[in-house]
């Protein structure tokens, strides 16, 4: 309620006590002032009981939640201490080194067996064959040269025989042979190369018998 409607209000009470002073019996009227101070003291009143049911017009202030901080996290750095440790160099075994390649032509002929071509071989039994190489190029044929079993039956030898020793160009070498002649009698032919360090062949020749 305003305060217009408020003194309105009172105005009319007033009118109304008057009123009915003039009906009924007679009492003392009360003067101008008393009735001033009445009806102040009765806005007041009416004031006060208005502004306590009045609700408060000002905003409350809302807090704002305050942000949760995380603690702060400590790095600790631990020190690593480097630390060196001795280098040893071991030596490896000690490995050969292969000898240059050479340069030049490999070329080889087969010369002479002992026991020549053709001849009668024991069945069964074991023989030493000599075969001599002539050095026909211009290679030297050095320990790693070697003659391989191409062929035919081997007849109980090695694949593979090195040289014994270094044939210059122009030069023979004789190679021994051990062989075990088959048990079944007839002719036996066996075949072989001349391969240089590079497992290139270059020469070949054979063995031929009779087994008896």
């Amino acid at each position: 309620m305003t305060r217009t409607k408020i003194t309105k209000l009172l105005l009319g009470l007033s009118v109304a006590i008057l009123a009915l002073s003039a009906c009924g019996p007679r009492v003392s009227t009360p003067s101008p002032d008393q009735m001033k101070t009445y009806v102040a003291e009765t806005i007041a009143a009416q004031l006060t009981r208005t502004e306590i049911a009045r609700p408060s017009e000002t905003p409350t202030a809302t807090l704002a939640p305050s942000p949760t901080l995380s603690p702060p996290t400590a790095t600790v750095s631990i020190p690593t201490a480097a630390v060196g440790l001795p280098t040893t160099t071991v030596a490896g075994p000690a490995t050969a080194t292969p000898p240059p390649p050479q340069t030049g032509v490999d070329a080889g002929v087969w010369t002479y067996s002992n026991p020549a071509d053709g001849a009668n071989i024991q069945a069964g039994g074991k023989f030493t064959v000599v075969v001599t190489l002539m050095n026909t190029g211009t290679t030297t044929w050095n320990t790693s040269y070697y003659i391989m079993h191409t062929g035919g039956p081997a007849m109980g030898a090695p694949t593979e025989i090195t040289m014994p020793y270094d044939v210059p160009p122009n030069m023979s070498v004789q190679i021994e042979i051990e062989f075990t002649a088959p048990t079944e009698t007839g002719a036996v032919k066996s075949d072989w190369m001349i391969v240089n360090p590079s497992d290139v062949g270059f020469a070949v020749f054979w063995f031929e018998y009779t087994i008896v």
